[in-house]
């Protein structure tokens, strides 16, 4: 287990505590919940750059890195919708793509190939990660709230934009993984 990894999973753990901060109410919840968001993207900032400078970029890391970041970031859109601060078709739309390109790439690992984030998929992650960022200090209430959950808005919008022109990059490439697949299921 990697440093890399132990970064990867940390994220993946952080998602328990980011909505126990949300949802319990406790004094400064908001401002934790803020600060634990912070810390997971942290963990993905990190994990790459330890993984490269360390040559140990792993199968393992570039699937569950791609996994950490959709259980985050899945979990973050339903407690914003769930808070009134996200439009749920914002959510619905993102989430679906975050499903048909992970079924993707279980295609392809299946077929021996790994499917790392491209450069779109990387601009998606983001804008998803600031307009959450932006949204979450409005609801920390720690400096202008009204403005910052308007401003998160509008970059959730660019952010649903980069969500499908990353979404096609990634499904226009379904039929050469198929056909990996389909040979693969032949040679069984």
């Amino acid at each position: 287990m990697t440093l890399a990894n132990q970064l990867t999973l940390a994220r993946l753990v952080a998602v328990v505590p980011l909505m126990i901060a949300l949802y319990v109410p406790f004094p400064g919840n908001r401002t934790v919940a803020l600060l634990l968001y912070v810390a997971a993207i942290l963990t993905d900032y990190f994990d790459g750059i330890v993984a490269r400078r360390s040559n140990k970029v792993t199968g393992f890391g570039k699937l569950m890195d791609s996994i950490a970041d959709k259980a985050l970031i899945v979990s973050v859109f339903f407690a914003l919708v769930d808070l009134g601060l996200m439009a749920s078709w914002m959510a619905a739309i993102m989430v679906i793509r975050e499903f048909a390109v992970t079924g993707m790439r279980m295609v392809a690992l299946e077929g021996g190939e790994v499917i790392a984030a491209n450069r779109w998929g990387k601009a998606k992650m983001n804008a998803q990660s600031l307009a959450v960022f932006v949204l979450l200090l409005g609801h920390a209430g720690l400096w202008m709230p009204g403005l910052l959950v308007e401003a998160g808005w509008w970059l959730m919008v660019v952010a649903v934009i980069l969500t499908l022109v990353s979404g096609w990059s990634y499904l226009k490439d379904t039929p050469r993984i198929l056909s990996i697949q389909s040979r693969r299921d032949q040679r069984l």
